[in-house]
């Protein structure tokens, strides 16, 4: 299987994923969205994975590239019937691209927080909890036709989301491992940022708990990646 990775910057990579793309013998091809003047061709390239990102989906006059990013996803999606993966941002630009809502959320969600609920991606009865690790400001407002969401938190109603053809995606940062997260301290501004929201003391809280769990992430992340890999080996004609 070949996957192409859609990032927004050098650190929004595919984090602790990386290495089940390499067990899984998939070979990866990644690019950053803001620095791409020509999508790849779709023969190049069997699934589609969308990363993360610190813009927003209505900043197209700051971010021009975006409009025909998201042109490519439904490209991608709707009309080739290719397996996707989105993270966070990767998440909302599904939901858009695909007939979705997308909008600033009523409350911010940042650090291990819990979900409710079930479904496919994540797995679940419906009435499971998981933490998870939230860095976002905006959310689905509203699903894409053919969609479904069995994960919510109090605060965010659409945690998760489904579609046809192994098509999966996450509101929360499922790739970010240790690592990850001292490269996202080290950009301009995001301590700042995180002080702004909790005060001084959250930036080291919120890497204090990270690595208390770290093992709970692994093991959710692998879940993800079983759950979206079986979907979109059915839909490519895999084994």
């Amino acid at each position: 299987m070949r996957i192409l990775i859609i990032q927004h910057d050098t650190s929004g990579h595919a984090g602790r994923f990386q290495h089940l793309f390499t067990a899984h013998g998939i070979r990866v091809t990644a690019i950053i969205a803001p620095k791409t003047t020509e999508w790849p061709a779709l023969d190049s390239f069997d699934a589609l994975w969308v990363m993360g990102g610190a813009m927003q989906l209505w900043e197209t006059e700051a971010h021009p590239w975006l409009t025909s990013e998201i042109a490519f996803i439904k490209q991608c999606v709707l009309a080739a019937g290719k397996p996707y993966f989105g993270v966070c941002f990767g998440h909302q630009l599904l939901a858009v691209a695909c007939g979705g809502q997308v909008g600033a959320a009523q409350t911010r969600e940042f650090g291990l927080l819990s979900i409710k609920g079930g479904d496919a991606v994540l797995g679940g009865d419906g009435t499971d909890h998981r933490e998870v690790f939230q860095w976002h400001s905006a959310e689905v407002s509203a699903m894409p036709p053919g969609f479904h969401s069995g994960w919510r938190s109090p605060d965010c109603a659409y945690q998760t989301m489904q579609g046809p053809n192994g098509v999966h995606s996450v509101q929360f940062h499922s790739e970010v491992d240790v690592a990850t997260l001292q490269d996202w301290y080290a950009m301009p501004g995001v301590i700042d940022d995180l002080v702004a929201i909790g005060g001084a003391s959250l930036p080291d809280r919120l890497l204090a708990d990270f690595k208390e769990r770290t093992g709970q992430q692994e093991a959710m992340a692998e879940e993800l990646f079983g759950n979206w890999l079986r979907g979109a080996k059915l839909r490519l004609g895999e084994r």
